[in-house]
C-alpha cells in the first residue's frame, strides 16, 4: 500500500449526508419563519462546522440570532442525521481492505453526529480513530486534529494520506504533513481546490482503492 494510514474527511468524502443536512437546515429556516433555500446552495456553506453553516445561511437569508438558530439546527439534525446519508460506493470495501488500525476519521463536525452516522452505516468498527470538530481547539484547515488523530492511531504524519472534498481537508493535511488527495465525488465537485491544490485527486472510491494499492 502507498501510505501506511489514511485519514478521511466525513461529509462529502465517506459518506454522501448532503440531503439531511440541507433538510435540517431548511427545517430550521421554517421554524424562523424564512424560506427555504435549495440544496446546493445549502452544501456551498458546508465545510467548516455546524457554526458557520448556521452563519452563513443566516447571512444569505438577512437573519439574526446565530446562537437560537445553532441550536435549533442541532436538535433538528440529531433528530434525523440517517434519514438519507448513504456511504458513497465502494467506502465499505474500501475501509475493509485498508484495515482498521490504518483508517481515521476528521470531521470539522460535532464528535457525536460523526458517531451516531458511522455507527448506524456500519462504518465504525472500520475506523481506528474519529476526531470531532468539537475536540480541539481549532478546526480545519488548521492541522491540530489531524495531529491528534494520528496520536489516537499511533501513527506519524510521514507516510500518511489526508482525504477530502474540501480545500480546509487539503490544508489541513499539507499543514500537518501529510500527503493529500481531493476526492471529487464530493459535494462540489472540486471546485474549491482552485486555492488548494491536492498532491492527487480521484474521481471515485474506485479509483481512490486502486490508487492506494497500486505499485509505487
Amino acid at each position: 500500500m502507498r501510505f501506511h494510514t489514511v485519514l478521511f474527511d466525513l461529509d462529502g468524502t465517506l459518506v454522501d449526508s448532503g440531503q439531511d443536512i440541507a433538510r435540517a437546515v431548511n427545517r430550521t429556516l421554517a421554524r424562523l419563519s424564512v424560506p427555504p433555500l435549495p440544496e446546493d446552495e445549502i452544501l456551498g456553506f458546508v465545510g467548516d462546522g455546524a457554526r458557520r453553516l448556521m452563519e452563513r445561511t443566516l447571512h444569505r437569508v438577512g437573519k439574526q440570532g446565530l446562537d437560537e438558530a445553532l441550536s435549533m439546527f442541532r436538535e433538528d439534525y440529531r433528530k434525523d442525521c440517517l434519514g438519507h446519508t448513504r456511504p458513497y460506493a465502494g467506502v465499505p470495501g474500501l475501509l475493509f481492505r485498508l484495515g482498521r488500525g490504518s483508517v481515521g476519521v476528521v470531521t470539522n463536525k460535532p464528535r457525536e453526529f460523526a458517531l451516531e452516522i458511522l455507527s448506524g452505516l456500519s462504518l465504525l468498527p472500520l475506523v481506528g480513530a474519529v476526531v470531532g470538530g468539537d475536540e480541539t481547539a481549532r478546526i480545519k484547515p488548521d492541522p491540530e486534529p489531524l495531529r491528534l488523530c494520528l496520536a489516537r492511531l499511533s501513527r506519524s504524519a510521514s507516510g500518511a494520506l489526508m482525504v477530502g472534498d474540501f480545500e480546509n481537508d487539503i490544508l489541513a493535511g499539507r499543514a500537518a504533513g501529510l500527503s493529500t488527495c481531493g476526492a471529487l465525488w464530493g459535494f462540489d465537485g472540486g471546485a474549491s481546490f482552485s486555492d488548494a491544490t491536492p498532491d492527487f485527486s480521484c474521481r471515485t472510491v474506485r479509483e481512490l482503492e486502486e490508487f492506494l494499492f497500486s505499485e509505487v
